[in-house]
């Protein structure tokens, strides 16, 4: 898998041919496609500022990962910018130990591109946003983010879908998991400017909680300031089915290994989508050490 490690600004080791960096832009050219998905590090380093730019008409895909065993605050600002008519799937881990962290995530997608954005939060104190704008008419926007805390965890998700361009497309499928006293906040919000018709957007968000001390809140929320669009949302919180866990312990499971089968199918998508094999297995460790 190409990966590029970023360190203060400054990139070790070979460039990739078509992508070039000039801090703290990484510019993917126009008409540029890569198969192989590319693994972005940040290393060690507390505040980053990193903006992708995805050339038109080309086609990519990024693994980032954002992790750090430093106590101290971590502030991290990113943006991506998807070009006409390119194609781009994204996938965020953030893995900070921080007892104040807090990423900011921008994107934008012009016209007639498809951005797939992915988030793994498996943060201690954490503060995140990931904000999508659809600033280009036909374009698509696809999020799925999945939060985790345990015990002395606390993590505030803000999801933001925005769309400010005719025949876009907005979905986001978002979940929260608390175990412990592990306390997770998900705000689901999706806007529909005035003016933008035939804007489609849709939202669902899930909260799991895994003990009685865990807390979630989520919050979907709608504002449509046009009327020739389509728009829906739902939410639910609650524990896993009992008569699904009884059902697996039924054929020898205990129940602590049946909740965690669950949940992790409901992961599904977003771990097969970790194609770097080491941090899907670190990824998934860190889950289950949260159950």
């Amino acid at each position: 898998m190409p990966e590029i490690i970023l360190k203060d600004h400054i990139i070790s080791g070979d460039m990739i041919e078509g992508i070039t960096y000039d801090a703290p832009k990484l510019i993917v050219r126009d008409k540029l496609v890569i198969k192989d998905p590319i693994k972005i590090t940040l290393k060690d380093d507390n505040n980053e500022n990193l903006e992708i730019i995805i050339g038109k008409s080309s086609e990519v895909k990024f693994i980032l990962e954002v992790a750090s065993e430093d106590l101290e605050p971590n502030n991290y600002n990113l943006k991506l910018t998807a070009m006409d008519n390119s194609k781009v799937s994204y996938l965020l881990i953030s893995d900070l130990k921080s007892e104040k962290g807090t990423i900011h995530h921008y994107f934008e997608a012009k016209r007639d591109s498809q951005v797939e954005l992915m988030g793994g939060f498996v943060s201690n104190k954490l503060e995140a946003k990931m904000q999508a704008k659809l600033t280009g008419e036909g374009a698509y926007v696809g999020i799925r983010a999945v939060a985790v805390s345990s015990y002395g965890n606390i993590q505030n998700i803000d999801i933001e879908l925005i769309h400010a361009a005719k025949y876009t497309t907005g979905l986001m499928h978002n979940i929260a998991i608390a175990n412990g006293n592990g306390k997770v906040i998900l705000n689901g919000v999706e806007k529909i400017l005035q003016g933008m018709i035939k804007a489609d957007a849709y939202q669902n968000l899930k909260g799991i909680i895994a003990s009685d001390a865990a807390i979630i809140e989520v919050n979907p929320i709608l504002l449509i300031d046009e009327h020739d669009v389509k728009a829906g949302h739902g939410a639910t919180v609650g524990k896993l089915e009992e008569h699904s866990i009884y059902y697996l312990m039924s054929r020898g499971l205990t129940r602590k290994d049946a909740e965690k089968l669950m949940i992790n199918g409901l992961l599904t998508p977003l771990i097969d989508a970790i194609t770097d094999q080491p941090l899907k297995e670190r990824f998934v460790e860190l889950v289950n050490e949260r159950l």
